[in-house]
């Protein structure tokens, strides 16, 4: 049980630590990323040229979820590993995995707009208008292209992957004493605090 737990945090953690891909979207901004309120409009309007142009609309879903699932691979193999003694045990967990990346890919994909949104921002907050008016020139570029489409990419580098599967093996015993101090904490208060039956409609 703790190492399905590690490991749908390690994958849960994959999945959040990409730039989010296209979709469209009904859920409104928050209003703390209003545009409007503290954000140079020309600043802004050379930010999301430059994010227009390294993560195009057509491309941007397939370059993230490329590197979701690299990620999420990553994390797979390396928990998957210790169940190999249990061939039965290491397939429901696969399958759980499975199952659980297929559910949180639309959910992901459905937030883009604002992640995408929310970059531009960030870039138009942190960069000066020479900064972004040099950053969009590079990005225009046949080599500022191939630099945006394949950073992705070095998640499936043998350096990177060794690195990162050196981060999840010293990141899961850390876990896994949070999660069993959290739970005692948490089995002691409702001992002593039995939970009350919620009001909410």
């Amino acid at each position: 049980m703790r190492r399905l737990a590690t490991l749908s945090a390690a994958v849960l953690l994959a999945l959040s630590a990409n730039a989010p891909a296209r979709a469209e979207s009904s859920v409104p901004l928050p209003a703390a990323a209003d545009p409007d309120k503290d954000i140079d409009s020309e600043r802004l309007k050379l930010a999301r040229e430059i994010i227009d142009l390294g993560f195009p609309v057509e491309t941007r879903e397939a370059m993230f979820l490329k590197a979701v699932d690299s990620m999420t691979d990553q994390a797979r193999q390396m928990q998957l590993a210790k169940l190999d003694n249990d061939p039965r045990a290491k397939a429901m967990v696969n399958d759980a995995i499975d199952r659980m990346v297929a559910m949180s890919r639309p959910v992901v994909a459905r937030h883009v707009p604002h992640f995408m949104d929310a970059y531009a921002m960030g870039y138009a907050r942190e960069f000066s208008l020479e900064d972004l008016t040099a950053l969009r020139a590079f990005v225009a570029t046949p080599t500022g292209q191939r630099f945006m489409s394949r950073s992705a990419n070095i998640i499936d580098d043998p350096a990177f992957r060794a690195a990162n599967e050196a981060f999840l093996r010293d990141l899961e015993p850390v876990m896994e004493a949070g999660q069993k101090a959290l739970l005692e904490k948490l089995m002691t208060h409702f001992r002593e605090n039995p939970p009350k039956e919620s009001t909410q409609s």
